[in-house]
């Protein structure tokens, strides 16, 4: 009967310092799935707003802005300190140069376009990053 009590005793402990380390692994990547979920939601909106031809809203431009704001911090977010992607660069400015482009107060068909182009720079990263 000790035995037993041992075993179930030391299986909740590990059970217990288990979970304590998956959780710690998964606060590591927090920032990154945080941006990019954040990315996603704004181009959503953005794309929504354009097509259903409400481009001119005030939610349209605000969208823009995070995405630049965004757009200025994926390096730092999806690499550790101190270390060099030349692929992951790339992308990065290819995202910056796609978000740039996008002329929030332009008519609704090319903000359609820009924001294809921006949608597309996510794919182009994503499909080696992924």
């Amino acid at each position: 009967m000790r035995y037993l009590v041992c075993l179930i005793v030391g299986l909740a402990i590990g059970a217990i310092v288990a979970s304590m380390t998956v959780n710690a692994f998964a606060r590591r990547d927090a920032w990154p799935r945080g941006l990019m979920n954040v990315m996603q939601h704004e181009l959503v909106d953005a794309r929504a707003a354009a097509r259903s031809g409400q481009c001119a809203a005030p939610a349209t431009r605000n969208s823009a802005a995070h995405l630049q704001l965004i757009a200025d911090d994926l390096e730092r977010a999806l690499l550790a300190p101190g270390t060099k992607d030349r692929v992951l660069s790339q992308y990065a400015s290819d995202f910056r140069a796609a978000v740039a482009q996008w002329d929030s107060s332009a008519d609704c068909a090319r903000q359609t376009a820009a924001l294809t182009t921006v949608a597309n720079a996510c794919d182009a990263c994503h499909r080696d990053y992924r």
